[in-house]
C-alpha cells in the first residue's frame, strides 16, 4: 500500500512536470526566451561577487544561472518544471512536519499554482522561486535538528546569513518555524515570536549598506507585491492545517477530486488572468528576429493577423529583409508610419525602446541604433542584456571601432551560450579582416553606412533615411522605407519629390504601390498623358485606378462597395485609412 502511494504521487508529480514543459514549450516559450535576453550572466569572480552589493546573493546567483538556460529551445521549460516539482515535493515534506497526515502532496500544490501564473509574466524571476526554495530547504534542515534548543540557537545565529542569502526567504523561514515550534505543543513558540521580530528588524538595519530603498529591503529578490503570493498561499495552508477540524475534514479521500477540480480551475483561471498570449506573439515575433529566422517572422505575421503597431514594425522588417516591403505594405494592419519605426518617447513602454534599434541596424544608420541600444540597455532589468550587448558589439564593429567592439565582445566571452559568437567576431578583429573586408557579413553591412551625418532629432526619420539613400543609392531598404514612410502619412507632395529624386527610370519592375500613389498625385495635378507615360506606370493600373475612380465618384465614397476589389490598393487606404494606432 505505501508503495502504491509512492508511485501514485510520483506519477503525479510526473505528469505536471510534463504539462509545465509542453505549456512553456509549444504555448508560452518566447516569454522565456526574452528574460534570457534580459540578463548577462558571466563566469568570472568579480561578477559572481557583485551579488553580494544585494540582499540573496545566493537566491538571485542561482537564479540568474539557471536563466541562462533559457536560451536553449526547451531549456527554460525543463528548469521552470524541475524547480516547481522541487518546490511541490518540498513544501509536501514541511506540511508533513507541521502537522499533515494525509494527502500533503495534494495541498502542497497551491502555492504551486501560483509559481506557475506568476512565471508567464515578464517581471517574475526564477530568483523568486529559488529564494522560497532555499527557504524550505533552511527549514527542512532546521527540522532535522532532534535537539530543539540547539536548532534554535543555530537558527539564531543564522539569521543574518539568511537574509544576505535569500532575502525576503528570511521571512518564509521564520513563519515556518513559528507554525513547527507550535505543532512541538507551543514549547518554544516564544521563540518563534522573537524569531519574526528579528526578521523584521534586519531588513531596516542592512538597507543602508545594500543602497535600498524600505520596499525594496523587505522585498528583494521579488518584485512587487504580487511575487509574494506562493509564499503567502504556503503559509495559507500551514496555518489552516494547524487546525484539528481542518486537517481532519481535508484528511477525507472523498474531497480529494474535488479538490483536484478545484486546483484545476484556479490553474487555469490563473493562466488565462495571468499569460498574457497577445504579448507571446508580439514575442515570437521580436525573438525569431532576433534569432534571423525572416521567413518564420512572416509565417507567424501571416498566421496571427493581429492589429499592433509592433506586430507591424516586425512584419515590415521582415518584408524589407526579403526586398518585398512595399509590394505587400497594405496586406497587414498599418498604423501610419509607426508600423516603421517605433516611437521612443518618454510615454514609450520598456519593451518598445527595446525594439527600436532593429529597424536602424539592419536600415544602416548605426548611429541611431547605437542611440536606441543603450536606450535599452538603461530600460533592461540590472541595465545588462546578452542581446544589446550583443548588438553594440555588431555596431562597432561595422562602425570599425575596434576598442569598443572588442569591449563588448570580452564581455560575451565569459559566457555559457554567447562564447562561441564572441569568439568568432574577435577572430575578425585580431585578424584585421576590417581593413580588408574579406567577410561578407562585415563588407554588405559597413556597404550601408552614411558618408556624411548632420544633427538631427532621434524621431526625424525622413534626414536619417534620405542619408542613408544619398550615401548608397542601391541601398533598397532604406529607399522603400523612405517612400513608404510619407505614403503610409500621405504625404504625396514629399512622396512623389523623393520618387523622382530617387527612384525615377531607375526601377526595372515599379511595386504596384507606388505606381497607384503617383497616380493619384498626377490625377489631381491634371498631368498630361506624356507626363504619365514618363513614370512607366503599366496600363494595368491606369485602368484599374480608372475604374476605382468611377465606383468611388458614382457611389460617393461608400467604402463597402470598394473593399472586396480594391481593399489592398493605395487608393482604398488613401481615402478611407485613418491614423489610430494600437
Amino acid at each position: 500500500m505505501i508503495k502504491r502511494d509512492g508511485f501514485i504521487k510520483l506519477g503525479l508529480v510526473a505528469l505536471f512536470a510534463i504539462a509545465c514543459i509542453v505549456f512553456f514549450l509549444f504555448y508560452y516559450p518566447y516569454h522565456l526566451f526574452f528574460k534570457e535576453q534580459m540578463q548577462l550572466f558571466l563566469f568570472t569572480s568579480d561578477y559572481s561577487l557583485s551579488y553580494l552589493y544585494k540582499p540573496a546573493a545566493l537566491s538571485c546567483y542561482l537564479g540568474d544561472f539557471f536563466t541562462q538556460f533559457f536560451y536553449l529551445r526547451g531549456g527554460g521549460p525543463v528548469v521552470i518544471s524541475f524547480t516547481l516539482c522541487l518546490e511541490w515535493l518540498l513544501i509536501s515534506y514541511v506540511l508533513k512536519k507541521t502537522g499533515t497526515e494525509k494527502n500533503a502532496l495534494l495541498y502542497a500544490f497551491f502555492p504551486i499554482v501560483a509559481e506557475w501564473i506568476l512565471h508567464c509574466g515578464l517581471s517574475y524571476s526564477l530568483s523568486s522561486t529559488v529564494s522560497l526554495l532555499l527557504s524550505l530547504v533552511f527549514f527542512v534542515g532546521y527540522t532535522w535538528i532532534n535537539k530543539r534548543w540547539l536548532a534554535i540557537f543555530l537558527a539564531i545565529l543564522l539569521q543574518p546569513l539568511l537574509y544576505m542569502l535569500t532575502g525576503s526567504g528570511l521571512f518564509v523561514f521564520n513563519l515556518l518555524l513559528l507554525f513547527y515550534e507550535y505543532g512541538h505543543k507551543g514549547k518554544f513558540k516564544e521563540v518563534g515570536y522573537l524569531f519574526l521580530l528579528v526578521g523584521f528588524i534586519l531588513p531596516l538595519l542592512f538597507r543602508s549598506s545594500y543602497l535600498l530603498t524600505f520596499e525594496q529591503a523587505f522585498f528583494y529578490p521579488h518584485k512587487g507585491i504580487l511575487a509574494f503570493s506562493p509564499s503567502f498561499l504556503l503559509m495559507l495552508t500551514v496555518w489552516g492545517m494547524s487546525f484539528y477540524k481542518i486537517r481532519n475534514f481535508t484528511s477525507d479521500i472523498r474531497y480529494v477530486p474535488f479538490v483536484i477540480v478545484f486546483q484545476l480551475i484556479l490553474l487555469g483561471g490563473g493562466i488565462y488572468w495571468g499569460a498574457n498570449f497577445s504579448r507571446e506573439k508580439i514575442l515570437s515575433l521580436d525573438s525569431e528576429a532576433y534569432f534571423g529566422n525572416w521567413g518564420r517572422v512572416l509565417h507567424l505575421a501571416n498566421t496571427y493577423k493581429i492589429n499592433n503597431t509592433t506586430a507591424s514594425y516586425y512584419t515590415n522588417l521582415a518584408l524589407a529583409r526579403h526586398g518585398a516591403l512595399p509590394d505587400h505594405l497594405l496586406e497587414y494592419y498599418q498604423p501610419a508610419s509607426e508600423g516603421l519605426f517605433l516611437p521612443v518617447n518618454p510615454a514609450a513602454s520598456p519593451l518598445t525602446i527595446l525594439f527600436s534599434n532593429e529597424v536602424f541596424f539592419y536600415l544602416g544608420d548605426m548611429n541611431m541604433s547605437q542611440h536606441s541600444a543603450m536606450l535599452g540597455m538603461i530600460f533592461s532589468p540590472n541595465n545588462r542584456s546578452s542581446r544589446l550587448i550583443k548588438r553594440l558589439a555588431e555596431i562597432n564593429l561595422i562602425n570599425g571601432e575596434k576598442e569598443a567592439a572588442r569591449k563588448y565582445l570580452r564581455m560575451l566571452e565569459p559566457t555559457l551560450f554567447h562564447r562561441s559568437w564572441a569568439l568568432k567576431r574577435i577572430a575578425l578583429l585580431e585578424a584585421d579582416t576590417l581593413q580588408t573586408a574579406s567577410n561578407k557579413w562585415l563588407s554588405e553591412r559597413r556597404g550601408l553606412l552614411v558618408n556624411r551625418d548632420i544633427l538631427r532629432k532621434g524621431d526625424n526619420y525622413p534626414v536619417s533615411l534620405e542619408l542613408l539613400v544619398e550615401s548608397n543609392p542601391g541601398n533598397k531598404m532604406a529607399l522603400d522605407y523612405l517612400l513608404c514612410y510619407h505614403l503610409l502619412n500621405k504625404n504625396m507632395a514629399e512622396f512623389v519629390q523623393l520618387f523622382d529624386r530617387y527612384a525615377k527610370g531607375r526601377m526595372s519592375i515599379m511595386p504596384r504601390i507606388y505606381s497607384e500613389a503617383l497616380l493619384i498625385w498626377l490625377f489631381n495635378a491634371k498631368a498630361s498623358e506624356k507626363e504619365v507615360q514618363q513614370y512607366g506606370i503599366s496600363p494595368d493600373v491606369i485602368r484599374d485606378f480608372a475604374n476605382y475612380t468611377r465606383i468611388y465618384e458614382k457611389d460617393k465614397g461608400e467604402m463597402k462597395l470598394l473593399q472586396e476589389s480594391y481593399g489592398k490598393s493605395y487608393w482604398f487606404y488613401f481615402h478611407f485609412a485613418n491614423m489610430e494606432t494600437k
